[in-house]
């Protein structure tokens, strides 16, 4: 029920207050990311004795998740394109993993099924489009998802843990 009510609390805040919400979340992303490139590069320093081609990989992506990270802190138009380019790979992933079950499904309860899953892609390209329309969108679409979902995990009785 609190867990609920947060997540409503922090939907609204967002909503509110959508481009320091942004600069906000792309400090956190960008030091996660950061967090993540310096972990590569230990993990390629480590790795000689055993792969040079993994230590090789290693080094690359920790170089380019450490710049990435670098480039992402504060930086809204980049956290806002970031955004937007996930939302339209995974609509164009449930879109067409929904028309293929259109096709390939034998029952009508699954073929059901895949066509929700096309709709909802058709969906989340649409608000793909939007969030790279406007950084604002980005933050009514995550407030406006926080607020839904809060409101689920506070009237479902939500403890955190699959039974």
């Amino acid at each position: 029920m609190i867990m609920g009510i947060l997540t409503v609390i922090l939907g609204l805040v967002i909503l509110v207050f959508p481009l320091m919400s942004q600069f906000v979340l792309s400090i956190i992303f960008g030091i996660g990311i950061l967090i993540l490139g310096m972990y590569l590069l230990a993990m390629g320093a480590n790795s000689w004795n055993d792969s040079k081609v993994a230590t090789i990989v290693y080094l690359i992506l920790g170089f380019m998740a450490f710049m990435m990270g670098i480039m992402l802190l504060g930086n809204i138009l980049l956290f806002d394109l970031l955004v937007g380019f996930y939302l339209y790979i995974i609509g164009f992933m449930l879109l067409f993993t929904g028309i293929m079950g259109l096709f390939t499904r034998s029952t009508t309860l699954i073929k059901g099924a895949a066509g929700l899953m096309a709709l909802f892609g058709l969906l989340t390209l649409i608000l793909g489009y939007f969030a790279l329309l406007d950084p604002a969108y980005v933050s009514i679409i995550l407030g406006i998802t926080l607020i839904i979902d809060g409101i689920s995990i506070a009237i479902g009785n939500y403890d955190g843990l699959m039974k």
